[in-house]
């Protein structure tokens, strides 16, 4: 059976949904953008989260963020919609960019805990009332996570616009993995063959695309460096091996078509980012989501452990 412990976390309220008999569970902070804290499958840990509240508001890698409504990066922060003219504040120095859109910095609410036999769950909502001027559009925002006793971990992300006419958007989600305590070096890693989106020095694509398949069959990491974009025509499976160890994302391209994968300086984990559309989507409409009034989008995505 599964069960819910609600705990302090500083100033946050930590929720945390288990399955003692398994050894699977997840914690979340809703209040600071709905992170996802952690993530245990067979009793044992698989994502680089925040370990102290005064982590999690520093939010140094931006671990497990939801990223709406875009995310990766924007050029300039800014972008034109149906005429008019926006700018998003510069938060990505490096690079001169908007990134990752604003949800993380809002407190999410949660709603619709499970707890049954066979699964946990539970429901975070953000619900934005168009009150920031660069993004002047009313929509509502659901995040669903929802574990499973046989170790399946999914997530849906719903979509709505509350907005009087068409909105732009998209989403990303951005945690990171790791299946020991040493240097992701010594994992192995597949990938789904994809095209690599081939970036320019501040990271915006340039509108070429190669063909990737160095991970199709399983290898070491080793050295290798990658913060970059993939597009997927077929769904996408990511896995991660350490020892007797392994996560798997699977992620279906229909409503996932791009996938960032990101090894961090400090090769301690690897992030991999489903996302909804391209790097600065707002600006080149690749993959970017067309919201009607009232429309709405769901898509599905899943690990396991």
């Amino acid at each position: 059976m599964f069960q819910l412990d609600t705990t302090s976390f500083g100033p946050y309220t930590l929720y945390t949904i288990s399955h003692p008999a398994s050894g699977h569970r997840f914690s979340v902070v809703p209040e600071k953008g709905g992170t996802l804290l952690d993530l245990w499958f067979h009793g044992a840990s698989v994502l680089d989260g925040y370990a102290t509240p005064e982590e999690l508001d520093e939010a140094k890698w931006g671990k497990s963020a939801i990223l709406f409504p875009f995310p990766n990066r924007l050029r300039d922060g800014s972008y034109t919609w149906q005429g008019n003219e926006y700018q998003f504040p510069i938060n990505n120095a490096a690079t001169g960019n908007a990134i990752h859109g604003f949800a993380r910095q809002f407190p999410f609410q949660i709603t619709d805990i499970t707890t049954t036999e066979h699964e946990g769950g539970c429901t975070l909502v953000f619900d934005y009332d168009g009150h920031l001027p660069y993004y002047p559009f009313a929509c509502r925002l659901d995040v669903r996570f929802v574990l499973s006793s046989d170790g399946v971990f999914s997530t849906t992300v719903r979509m709505e616009n509350k907005h009087q006419a068409a909105i732009p958007a998209g989403f990303g989600w951005h945690p990171y993995f790791r299946l020991s305590p040493d240097a992701v070096d010594s994992s192995a890693f597949s990938l789904t063959a994809c095209q690599k989106v081939g970036i320019d020095e501040r990271m915006i694509p340039t509108g070429d695309r190669s063909t990737y398949d160095t991970f199709v069959t399983e290898k070491g990491i080793t050295d290798t460096v990658l913060d970059n974009c993939f597009y997927f025509e077929n769904d996408i499976t990511a896995v991660l091996r350490h020892g007797d160890r392994t996560l798997r994302m699977d992620v279906p391209a229909a409503q996932f078509p791009y996938f960032q994968v990101f090894t961090p300086p400090h090769r301690t984990s690897v992030a991999f980012e489903p996302m909804t559309c391209n790097i600065n989507a707002f600006n080149n409409g690749d993959g970017l989501l067309h919201l009607e009034a009232g429309e709405v989008w769901e898509g599905t995505f899943v690990c396991r452990g």
